[in-house]
């Protein structure tokens, strides 16, 4: 079972009063940056790519987008063209064009040509070769959540997704964006049923290999553009599921479970029985931090073992 991240606090006061100024507390923190985000501009920002979570503002009427370092957007893949496609801003507008790119520009999984403009909306995906970058209007409160989320440190190296330091900076920003737009938001919380027994049976190697191969497969199939998919740790991995409400969320885990306990590990011609047990937890009004969300997610994991394991809990 995993430790508590950093700052969870088992305590529970009963003194109403503090409670209170606690609330007030965030109501005024809530004000200020609905205040700042004002202020922002339009932007886009790196979900899938490199690097990984970096806003670029669209502070000119004309930005080149492509992997040239010359041009105003640059997007570090192989995958783009030079100069793949270019922001237009018009009036309130923001239009995208494709330039000719070698491999095109998609749009909500739309290709666009270069003689048809799209005008992008809130949350638009704009797929650039193997890249994905997200489109947020100017002023939403979203793009303050994201400030923080750019480093090349945030990646785990064995898995090449992100860790743990990562995690908790996105769980934070994703916490507070969903209270702030009474969106749901939900958390999947897994752990690799005798982990243990693969190691001290196969060797760390087998092991290393067990946690590439799962988290190859969850990264490829079962994520979208927007999840978070992290390794908390060891065995250990979350996923955040923006705008996903707990049922939803308990889907999209047993379909990982099941998916797991059918997949095939094979280390050097042997066949190796792998599974996953998994916690859910969904964001309620009284939760009061993204360190409790994320504990409530570990104590479901928890009742997921106790159960038998290789099974989805949600918490109640």
């Amino acid at each position: 079972m995993c430790c508590p991240a950093p700052g969870f606090d088992d305590s529970s006061g009963s003194d109403s009063s503090d409670k209170t100024a606690v609330l007030q507390g965030d109501q005024e923190t809530l004000a200020r940056e609905l205040k700042k985000a004002k202020e922002q501009e339009a932007c886009l920002i790196i979900i899938r790519g490199t690097p990984q979570g970096h806003r670029f503002f669209l502070t000119q009427g004309e930005m080149t987008i492509g992997r040239d370092p010359s041009v105003e957007i640059t997007v570090a893949d192989q995958s783009i063209s030079r100069k793949h496609a270019q922001i237009t801003k018009k009036n309130e507008k923001v239009l995208l064009t494709d330039l000719g790119s070698s491999n095109g520009t998609f749009v909500n999984d739309k290709k666009i040509t270069p003689s048809s403009p799209v005008t992008l909306a809130k949350e638009d995906m704009i797929k650039l070769g193997n890249s994905i970058l997200k489109f947020l209007p100017a002023g939403e409160l979203e793009i303050l959540f994201y400030g923080n989320l750019g480093s090349a440190a945030h990646t785990d190296p064995l898995t090449h997704i992100y860790n743990k330091g990562y995690l908790l900076e996105a769980l934070e920003a994703e916490f507070k964006r969903a209270k702030a737009l009474h969106t749901p938001f939900s958390v999947l919380f897994f752990d690799l049923d005798h982990f243990k027994k693969v190691n001290d049976t196969y060797g760390h190697d087998c092991g290393d290999y067990v946690l590439k191969e799962f988290t190859r497969m969850i990264r490829n199939q079962h994520l979208r553009p927007k999840d978070v998919f992290a390794r908390y740790g060891g065995e250990e991995f979350v996923i955040l599921l923006g705008n996903t409400e707990g049922t939803a969320a308990v889907d999209v885990g047993e379909k990982i479970r099941a998916a797991v306990q059918n997949h095939a590990f094979i280390y050097e011609g042997k066949q190796l029985t792998i599974t996953t047990s998994v916690g859910a937890a969904e964001l309620k009004p009284e939760t009061d931090s993204f360190q409790s969300f994320l504990k409530t997610a570990d104590q479901a994991l928890y009742a997921a073992k106790a159960g038998g394991r290789n099974r989805v809990v949600l918490t109640s």
